[in-house]
């Protein structure tokens, strides 16, 4: 009976001892960051550098946004897409059907 006790009390012993850690790193564990909704900030940064988007309005970042847009159309300005050549009979007999 004195047996049965014991084995008892340490099985409630690892039980609580367990719920204890469980407790512990569940609140150890980060909140989730807030939602930001990145559609609704035209003209804005969104800075991630911190690991959570930190929306920025300041003048020195609306500089390097316009500067940053300049320096893609101008290399956007060269680039031309050409349509490829039109298929030979023999290339179209070879080239599966679509779906």
């Amino acid at each position: 009976m004195k047996r049965r006790s014991v084995g008892l009390g340490l099985g409630l012993l690892l039980v609580l001892v367990m719920l204890a850690c469980f407790y512990w790193l569940k609140r150890q564990t980060a909140p989730a960051p807030p939602v930001v909704d990145l559609t609704k900030h035209d003209g804005q940064t969104i800075d991630f550098s911190s690991g959570r988007p930190v929306v920025k309005d300041t003048p020195a970042d609306k500089a390097a946004l316009d500067q940053a847009v300049k320096e893609m159309e101008a290399a956007a300005r060269e680039v031309t897409f050409t349509p490829p050549p039109p298929q030979t009979a023999d290339q179209k007999a070879v080239t599966p059907p679509k779906k």
